[in-house]
């Protein structure tokens, strides 16, 4: 059983424990929560509830689709404020003092300590449990699992509006992100994109990268802007669309090595993109 914080609640949550889909679905940034030991970290409600501490909307669609594709969930339950989750260890916004533009003064001067408890009360609970749930996802699949991690984005970025609805991020395994971009293409009026808002560059990838990319199975995150998954009705329909667009792209996966071809992987260069501590 894992260990509870200092609020009672755990590091993360699992539904549909038992789903026997072929693919796991995770929500790094689910929950805007921070847990008693880190107070507000000097931060305002209003700000709290900003895109800056979570993803609004992502675990609602998560878990629909999670219903629909028969797929067990995993979901962070702490702010990304806290610990970043979808970051490698040592990276500069693993526990952002500055998100946008807001400051959270209690990530100013974290010490080593500190990050430590971040780190081993927070981050490595999830990390084990994803890999524990692709392992027995894998084991019990009749297919290949694919992992696959859901996330929005804000509309407006440091006072740029953005026009894309959605983006399909992935890395050097694009079996299921080109499918999938190749059905929601497909749909008029849509704005779709490969690698948009952000992509792997900005170091967006990483729990993919470590659960699914070094088990050479196919993955894809989805980047979703969240004004257009703020209504149960909306959540739902986003939900039976990308859930469709897994299910079509799946049919044309290669059952053998991913592919490596770099022409199919639009990734920006690291700097050249919106730097930005919140994708």
């Amino acid at each position: 059983m894992e260990k509870l914080l200092d609020d009672g609640m755990a590091p993360f949550a699992i539904e549909n424990r038992d789903g026997r889909g072929a693919a796991v679905i995770v929500v790094d940034h689910a929950s805007n929560r921070i847990p008693d030991s880190w107070g507000d970290l000097g931060l305002t409600a209003e700000a709290r509830e900003e895109h800056i501490a979570w993803d609004p909307g992502a675990l609602a669609v998560a878990r629909h689709m999670s219903r629909i594709l028969d797929a067990p969930l995993i979901a962070g339950t702490v702010s990304r404020l806290v610990v970043d989750l979808n970051r490698p260890l040592g990276s500069a916004t693993l526990a952002p003092a500055v998100s946008e533009t807001t400051t959270s003064p209690g990530n100013a001067a974290i010490s080593a300590a500190d990050m430590k408890h971040r780190v081993e009360a927070v981050y490595t609970p999830y990390h084990q449990a994803v890999e524990a749930m692709v392992s027995r996802q894998v084991a019990v699949a009749a297919e290949p699992v694919a992992v696959i991690a859901v996330h929005t984005f804000t509309p407006v970025y440091k006072g740029v509006a953005r026009a894309l609805q959605v983006g399909i991020l992935f890395d050097r395994d694009d079996r299921l992100g080109l499918g999938m971009l190749d059905v929601l293409k497909g749909e008029d009026g849509l704005a779709a994109a490969a690698n948009e808002p952000y992509s792997p560059a900005d170091e967006v990838y990483h729990t993919l990268d470590r659960h699914a990319s070094s088990r050479g199975l196919p993955s894809a995150m989805i980047e979703i802007r969240n004004d257009v998954v703020r209504t149960p009705a909306d959540q739902q329909r986003w939900a039976e669309r990308l859930a469709g667009a897994v299910t079509r792209a799946r049919g044309g996966l290669d059952r053998g090595s991913p592919l490596t071809s770099g022409s199919a992987r639009p990734l920006r260069d690291h700097g050249t993109g919106p730097a930005s501590t919140t994708p």
